[in-house]
């Protein structure tokens, strides 16, 4: 479903008024970021592709493996996909492009069950170990968050796939979204945004988001409302989750609507 650029994009015409394939730069935006972002994934996630392991080289419990799997290989799945459509738009390739969308949206559809489940199993066992700067029934409120907001992004994306520039947005902004889990598993990272609160989980994520702002204002000319305003509200969504996971309320509410 993810677009790279509208069809209008990936062409131009020449000085004798025929249609060419245009090569400015803006048509290979979305290319480079969704590059970067599988990049990312797999090097936050590369103990677990190459060794099987869990953060910080712990072992995966028996009873989440299953699960584990399944979330990872639709994770990956989805950054694949979101590459290739990238990829398929300024090749002209349309077709392809729209019957991967749906590929995609299967496997978003997966992620944000698989997450879901994975968040709160994870949890129950140990709902007081300490994980970035709370206990992890704290965090569990952030790992919804992240569940919630790639599954409405992704929506949206689907919603709107006849109107490539919100599309193509959406579909940027839900695999940006996600990107957390791999960078926490980075300590390349820690010593420039820290191990602890907002900054520390989604502080590489909002430098990287600001980084695609600005380098696309600067491919078009002009700011991209759009992405600006999606990078804006999932800002405003994760540092509220950081706060709100540290109340006394939320607390009562996990283990009133999630027994941990």
């Amino acid at each position: 479903m993810s677009s790279a650029a509208t069809v209008r994009s990936g062409v131009a015409k020449n000085e004798t008024g025929n249609r060419t394939r245009g090569t400015h730069p803006a048509r290979y935006f979305f290319v480079i970021a969704a590059g970067s972002m599988l990049m990312i994934m797999l090097a936050g996630f590369h103990p677990y592709y190459l060794r099987g392991e869990g953060m910080a080289g712990r072992k995966i419990s028996p009873q989440l493996a299953t699960l584990v799997l399944v979330h990872g290989a639709a994770m990956t799945a989805w950054l694949a996909l979101f590459l290739t459509q990238s990829m398929l738009v300024p090749a002209r390739r349309l077709r392809v492009h729209m019957k991967l969308g749906w590929g995609a949206a299967g496997a978003a559809m997966v992620a944000s069950f698989s997450g879901f489940m994975l968040a709160v199993e994870s949890v129950r066992p140990v709902p007081d170990a300490p994980f970035w700067g709370m206990a992890y029934r704290q965090f569990l409120m952030v790992m919804l968050a992240e569940v919630a907001l790639f599954t409405m992004l992704v929506v949206a994306g689907v919603l709107s796939r006849k109107r490539p520039r919100i599309h193509r947005t959406m579909m940027l902004l839900a695999s940006l979204s996600i990107l957390a889990g791999a960078t926490v598993r980075m300590p390349i990272l820690f010593p420039v945004f820290g191990e602890a609160g907002w900054a520390g989980i989604f502080g590489p994520t909002f430098a990287l988001g600001a980084v695609l702002v600005v380098l696309r204002s600067a491919l078009v000319g002009a700011i991209d409302r759009w992405l600006l305003a999606g990078y804006a509200v999932m800002v405003v969504v994760y540092v509220a989750s950081c706060e709100f996971a540290i109340s006394d309320t939320w607390s009562v509410w996990a283990r009133a609507l999630f027994n941990v």
